[in-house]
């Protein structure tokens, strides 16, 4: 643990740089910075933000607010209250749902994207 304020790293070889009241509770899990982020998944990490989760195995949240990674090896990177499910990812935006097999939203608001392979919006 380096820096910040109330932060816990309770896991083996899991660390927490700055940032308050962060938490890394699994094997090699990570939380740089922000606040009241929660990285518990085994290779889990979480940069920045504030309230994110990384839950899972690989999973990664990149900044924003009430982001979270339900889903092996999902990542989320920014935006608000976004989801990810397994290897599912989503970029920004708000209140967007990945949870379909490698499924992806690219920022937008709103959206759901369940079915496998499946990304949104869709390139002309």
């Amino acid at each position: 643990m380096t820096g910040g304020d109330k932060n816990k790293a309770t896991g083996v070889a899991t660390s927490v740089t700055g940032g308050i009241s962060n938490l890394a509770n699994a094997q090699f899990a990570s939380v740089s910075g922000g606040a009241k982020n929660k990285a518990s998944g085994f290779e889990s990490s979480v940069s920045g933000g504030l309230e994110n989760l990384a839950n899972t195995i690989g999973s990664s949240v990149s900044g924003g607010q009430g982001n979270k990674v339900v889903g092996t090896a999902g990542s989320v990177s920014g935006g608000l209250e976004n989801e990810a499910g397994n290897h599912a990812s989503v970029s920004g935006g708000e209140h967007n749902k990945a949870t379909g097999l490698y499924s992806a939203i690219l920022g937008t608001a709103g959206q759901v994207q369940s079915g496998e392979l499946g990304i949104w919006p869709l390139a002309p």
